[in-house]
């Protein structure tokens, strides 16, 4: 029975489009591994490592993959969590299969058996604790219950589910048998995108026409804007667009009002009143500028409206008014025909004209090539990749403060919904895995070598791996505790005087140490994996930034232009 109910679970979550299946090796689960492993459908990954295995798990979902995690019973659900907690928060779908002990054998200190019921429960959208397996179960209802969950993963807010089995022993037969499918009918699920009906874009219309000092922000969405749709929505309002590193559509708009280098713009005339705006349409949640959120924060809108995939309160600067759950691409394409076309604007130059003056002194700066992270995201703007992957830290923080691609680029990830500087590797090597193409990720030392345990994963993927090695926190020296001394290095830069050539040998993965950025943009060329370590000297980047923000006689009065909490 053990083996014919993980079958029926595998099959049924093969046919709802969940056909790659990330594997724990162990023991309780057994069965289910067995299960994925003989599926002629079923893609099988197997990772040692629990945590970097859920991180993979969560990279191949979020390059477009329907994806489940199998691990065994105990300490293993635990690993699971930071890239649960990460799907939970940036709406990311996740089946979890996890194996446990039968009920006899719970709270009686039984090996590796400890209570799984609702392990996850804070952060999945549904959750089963499974029997063990009984033949007087009817056929078919676990498939039953694997569709219901699933129907609950991939609609708004999407997110984990958590499938709790219970197993006894023998967990398998002594000899293999035939993958028999299952006869019983199907569950054929059909799940439509959020929509809002014109009676609804027809006051939304109203409400942006009483306005004519706005601004747009766009942050990442679940599928892709397309950018002419966005500039005509621009121009219709004549509303300014501000573009989170995220959003991927950042390219080619600086003529259709796209604002370059908006935190030094805004550093440049934030206490300004002509620009301080009345109204604010924001499609996508999160921003990595914490700038440009005190500033909003700061200015109050009138009217602040949020369009999101999802019904979810997303309002850290508590200034929203309006909140619109639907599909972001189709708003975009649709309000225009509900507004009128405003006339060109005293408002909408007046943004251009500053975007185009700060963006001119930013870009003239780094003509002289320095070897620091700010000028290598600078240098990625010219780099042709399928996709890139920003780690968390300074990393994606220097990446939307400079990362302003001329021409289009491929998508952007990183890891927002909780912004842990955990499983960088597996989730990059993940996205490169669920969308079969290649992958830059770019990441601090500290970042990697949380994730060591994860380069096996990227060694038959064509994932490249900018290490930016600093030897240590880089970011908290822009935090008030930077100034005192005495506690700094140790508890917070906490230095390692590292090297990771040995690291990339150990896992038989190439490996370069270029000394220019000249030399990391060859690296960048090279066919298959590798590992490229750019050592960079502590304190370079935050030298660079006050230097880009003294070009700009900045007047906004904000510490400095990266604000981290």
């Amino acid at each position: 029975m053990n083996e014919k109910w993980a079958r029926e679970m595998i099959q049924e979550l093969v046919h709802q489009g969940i056909k790659t299946f990330c594997i724990a090796p162990g023991s309780r689960s057994t069965p289910l591994t067995l299960a994925a492993a003989e599926h002629p459908d079923a893609e099988t990954i197997v990772h040692y490592d629990e945590r970097g295995l859920a991180f993979h798990a969560l990279g191949i979902a979020k390059g477009g993959k329907g994806v489940a995690l199998i691990v065994t019973s105990g300490s293993a659900l635990g690993h699971l969590l930071p890239a649960v907690m990460e799907a939970h928060h940036d709406h990311i779908p996740l089946v979890l299969l996890t194996a446990d002990r039968p009920p006899e054998l719970r709270d009686t200190g039984a090996n590796q058996t400890t209570d799984q019921v609702g392990f996850f429960h804070p952060f999945v959208r549904f959750q089963k604790d499974l029997p063990c397996p009984d033949p007087k179960i009817p056929e078919g209802v676990i498939g039953k219950m694997i569709a219901q969950g699933v129907a609950s993963a991939m609609h708004a807010p999407k997110g984990p589910i958590h499938f709790n089995c219970m197993y006894r022993k023998p967990l398998a037969k002594a000899s293999p048998s035939p993958f028999v499918m299952n006869e019983g009918p199907e569950t054929v699920l059909s799940l439509g995108k959020l929509q809002i009906g014109d009676q609804e874009y027809g006051k939304l219309a109203d409400t942006f026409g009483k306005y004519e000092k706005g601004i747009i922000l766009i942050s990442g969405t679940e599928e892709r804007i397309d950018p002419e749709e966005l500039y005509f929505l621009a121009r219709t309002l004549q509303w300014p667009i501000f573009c989170d590193v995220l959003s991927e559509v950042r390219s080619d708009g600086e003529g259709y009002g796209l604002v370059s280098h908006y935190d030094f713009v805004l550093r440049e005339v934030g206490s300004d009143p002509s620009f301080f705006p009345d109204a604010i349409l924001q499609i996508g949640d999160r921003f990595v500028s914490k700038t440009l959120l005190d500033w909003i924060g700061a200015m109050k809108p009138n009217m602040h409206c949020h369009i999101a995939s999802h019904p979810v309160c997303k309002d850290a600067t508590h200034t929203i008014t309006h909140r619109v759950a639907t599909d972001a691409p189709s708003f975009v394409k649709k309000l225009p025909s509900f507004h009128a076309s405003r006339p060109p604007s005293s408002w909408f130059d007046l943004w251009k004209s500053a975007s185009r003056r700060v963006k001119e002194k930013v870009v003239s700066y780094f003509l002289e090539e320095r070897f620091a992270e700010p000028h290598l995201f600078h240098l990625l703007k010219g780099v042709s990749a399928p996709a890139f992957f920003f780690a968390s830290s300074m990393t994606i923080r220097n990446g939307d403060l400079f990362f302003f691609p001329e021409e289009k680029t491929g998508r952007v990830f990183g890891n927002r919904g909780l912004s842990g500087i955990d499983g960088a590797i597996a989730t990059a090597a993940g996205i490169a895995r669920g969308r079969r193409e290649g992958i830059v990720a770019i990441m601090g030392d500290l970042t990697f070598l949380h994730d060591l345990n994860s380069l096996p994963l990227i060694k038959q993927l064509p994932v490249k791996i900018i290490v930016i090695n600093n030897d240590g926190g880089d970011m908290f020296s822009f935090l008030p505790i930077s100034k005192r001394k005495e506690v700094f290095d140790e508890y917070f830069t906490t230095p390692h005087h590292l090297s990771f050539e040995q690291g990339a040998a150990l896992f038989d993965i190439p490996y370069s140490n270029p000394k220019t950025l000249k030399g990391a943009k060859t690296a960048l060329n090279t066919p298959g994996c590798s590992i490229i370590e750019l050592t960079t000297e502590q304190g370079v980047s935050k030298q660079i930034h006050k230097e880009v923000e003294g070009l700009n006689h900045f007047g906004y009065s904000l510490p400095q232009a990266i604000r981290i909490d």
